[in-house]
């Protein structure tokens, strides 16, 4: 009775939808307030290329790195600007939508894996497709079930051996492979780090086009079934001798299937180019699908065909199709225009804040991916201790700590792959996707970063389908003590999935927790000091980034950023010292010269200040935050036409910036150009709602030209933004006054 249940409600795909959906969205309910981390700030929040719609549009985009994704952080800021939220939803979107693909590949994986072999591969290319007598020909026996191309006396071991439960349980695999997807840990961060769309998103047209793929070939054995019936009642009918009386009926189903056959010719030819067009838009997300011609290739061998014959014929027309994706990939890439190296084609997206380029040999980047695979295939079964940034050292060679015994390791889950492909092709199935589907950012072509869990969004799929098949085919277990399993797998997934959540939801706390599990990780503890100097904990800024420099004393960034905690410390003859110093080791780096100006400007030397802003323009003539401080020192010294010309030459190199339209606004207000600084101010607080100085400032202008009801609104924002600036709570009585008593306009 219960089984009967199970069969009638598991096997209706719109629950399997609703459950993925309702799984996915309570596990992830935590992350819509999560902020930009680490990448995110170079990809998305400093990212001046996303701000403007029309650009991201333009047909020179097209070829561009990513694309794609970066269209999608381009809409994300149209509607809602640097507003989490809505980055943090799309994100989730797009795992729900992976999740549907999954659970529909799966669901054709399976039922074409646990076909007889006479159903599953075509007539002519079948491995058993010679003529059999009765008693030879392979199909189930009495009380059995063909699973996986063998006659097993073990029935789908939850199930009683009847089509409506093996279907079921057919059902029951693909949506427990769904689900493990979505609630796996190892998820978030391609989910939860923003920035991680890139991966998401490329697994989406990666799914579909391998999706698109398996059906156009499903169609097409179909047809060729189709057609094969055909024929032989074709032959029945000649040979029976009909008469020409019934050739005119004979004429009108011929003509019927003539018409089919050009419906069927169309849709296998939207299927294929569907599959094409998927591909295109995958390496146009991130170019680690380029793996994507291997996995069909894989499909295609597992599921279809596994003669050499039916290869021969195949590979007249999968290798143009082969060249074509090769050589579309390497015009992408930039190589044939002479943009990149194929050594950078591969590159990573976590650039920011990043060691110089490691200049590891493909040898040593291999013998490093040998131990990198393992812990890969250590967090697929045992998720804990995950990590953002583990920075994990790149090996001398192949003899270097265990990287023969990770070597051995995976020769034998290779071949246990090869062995298993007769017998339980899924195994071998699963085994090859995850090399597969690594292959790119896992082999020859060395990266910046050797590990990254993102990595494992795509591989998690093959990951996937093995735990489907060992929960409800190898367990020696009844129907229901499967479905306990599973639904105790993904709750225990699911929720450390949430917890591991948590601890996203501050800067703080991840780099917390990366510095407590790679304590000799440079990266971590300078982005510690980072969230902490936000936060204004500048002594515990302060001793992160002394630890940074005692693990990499010659990383500049971390000396620029020790120096501005000591300056808002108000240590500024320290931070003076300290930038000179580091400036005798690096004279030509604008970000020194930079803050070195800031110091001594803060410390009264306008004139050694200057000096610095000059040098570091003229080390780097696009620094829109020199350009900004040089016009600030123009108008300390009374000189406002001239600051008012470095703001807008630094507005021309970073027209987003609030700080900048602020300070012009300001030098022009100053001059009496209200109108003009309106506008500026304005621009300043769409740009950023919670800038209260800049609410203040508009106030004031808005007052004197004459909309006290405007200035009030703005003085009052202000304050909501920061109750303690002084001068918006003088402007708003100011203005309350002149609004009861109609006094003149207040002058500064």
């Amino acid at each position: 009775m219960k089984d009967n249940w199970i069969t009638k409600n598991l096997t209706n795909p719109w629950l399997a939808l609703a459950l993925i959906t309702l799984v996915t969205s309570l596990i992830y309910c935590n992350v819509y307030r999560t902020p930009f981390v680490f990448d995110d700030l170079q990809r998305i929040e400093e990212n001046v290329k996303i701000r403007d719609l029309s650009r991201c549009l333009s047909p020179g985009q097209v070829f561009s790195p990513r694309p794609v994704v970066e269209l999608t952080f381009a809409l994300n800021y149209q509607f809602g600007k640097l507003n989490v939220f809505g980055y943090h939803l799309v994100n989730v979107l797009i795992h729900v939508i992976n999740g549907f693909l999954v659970y529909f590949l799966a669901l054709n994986i399976f039922k074409q894996l646990l076909k007889p072999p006479a159903q599953r591969f075509s007539h002519s290319n079948s491995p058993k497709s010679k003529v059999q007598s009765p008693k030879s020909q392979v199909g189930p026996k009495l009380g059995t079930h063909n699973i996986e191309g063998r006659t097993s006396e073990v029935v789908l071991d939850a199930f009683q051996s009847t089509t409506d439960n093996r279907q079921s349980s057919i059902y029951l695999m693909s949506l427990f492979s769904a689900l493990i997807f979505v609630a796996h840990p190892i998820q978030t961060q391609a989910v939860t780090y923003t920035v991680q769309r890139y991966t998401s998103m490329a697994a989406s047209f990666y799914f579909l086009s391998i999706l698109c793929y398996v059906m156009a070939r499903i169609v097409q054995q179909r047809g060729e079934a189709r057609g094969r019936r055909t024929e032989v009642r074709c032959q029945r009918e000649e040979d029976g001798g009909q008469r020409v009386e019934g050739s005119g009926q004979r004429s009108g189903v011929r003509s019927q299937e003539s018409e089919g056959s050009r419906a069927f010719s169309f849709r296998l030819s939207a299927l294929y180019l569907l599959c094409v067009l998927c591909g295109v838009l995958a390496f146009l997300s991130k170019q680690n699908t380029a793996s994507l011609p291997v996995a069909i290739l894989l499909m295609e061998y597992i599921l279809f065909d596994r003669t050499w014959q039916g290869w021969r014929r195949k590979l007249l027309w999968f290798a143009p199709v082969l060249v074509l994706m090769g050589l579309f990939i390497l015009y992408v890439s930039g190589i044939f225009r002479g943009d990149v190296q194929f050594g950078n084609l591969l590159e990573d997206v976590s650039s920011i804040l990043r060691a110089p380029e490691t200049h590891v040999s493909r040898w040593v980047y291999l013998c490093t991916q040998f131990n990198v695979i393992v812990i890969y295939i250590r967090l697929l079964f045992l998720p804990v201790g995950q990590n953002l940034d583990y920075m994990y050292p790149f090996k001398t060679g192949f003899f270097d700590g265990y990287t023969p015994a990770s070597f051995f390791f995976l020769t034998a889950i290779v071949g246990l792959g090869i062995w298993q492909i007769k017998k339980r092709p899924s195994i071998s199935f699963a085994i090859f996707w995850i090399f597969i589907t690594l292959s790119v950012e896992s082999s020859i072509f060395p990266i910046k970063d050797a590990l990254f869990e993102h990595r494992l969004y795509l591989p998690m799929f093959g990951f996937a389908i093995a735990a489907a098949y060992m929960v409800f085919c190898l367990l020696p277990v009844k129907c229901l003590a499967s479905l306990f399993i599973s639904i105790l797998i993904i709750f225990s997934l699911g929720l450390a999935t949430f917890l591991r959540n948590r601890t996203y939801q501050s800067e703080i706390a991840l780099w917390s927790d990366v510095v407590s599990k790679s304590p000799e990780n440079f990266r971590a503890h300078y982005n510690f000091g980072n969230a902490l100097r936000a936060e204004g904990r500048l002594a515990e800024a302060i001793q992160s980034y002394s630890k940074t420099l005692r693990i990499r004393p010659d990383w500049d960034k971390a000396y620029v950023n020790l120096g501005i905690a000591l300056r808002g410390s108000g240590k500024i003859e320290e931070a003076i010292r300290h930038f000179s110093k580091r400036l005798d080791i690096s004279p030509r780096n604008p970000e020194i010269h930079c803050n070195l100006g800031v110091a001594l400007m803060q410390h009264g030397d306008l004139q050694e200040a200057t000096r610095h802003f000059s040098e570091a323009l003229s080390i780097k003539p696009d620094f829109a935050e020199a350009r900004n401080n040089l016009g600030t020192v123009m108008a300390r010294q009374g000189n406002l036409e001239e600051a008012a010309i470095h703001f807008s030459e630094a507005l021309r190199i970073d027209p987003h910036n609030a700080k900048v339209r602020y300070n012009l606004g300001q030098a022009l207000m100053l001059q009496g150009r209200l109108q003009v600084s309106a506008l500026h101010f304005s621009e300043a607080v769409r740009i950023n709602p919670e800038y209260a100085e800049a609410h203040s400032k508009l106030g004031i202008v808005m007052v004197r030209q004459g909309d006290v009801d405007g200035g009030i609104e703005h003085f009052s924002k202000a304050l909501k933004i920061n109750s303690g600036l002084e001068e918006a709570r003088q402007g708003l009585n100011w203005a309350l006054r002149l609004r009861d008593s109609k006094n003149q306009p207040y002058r500064r």
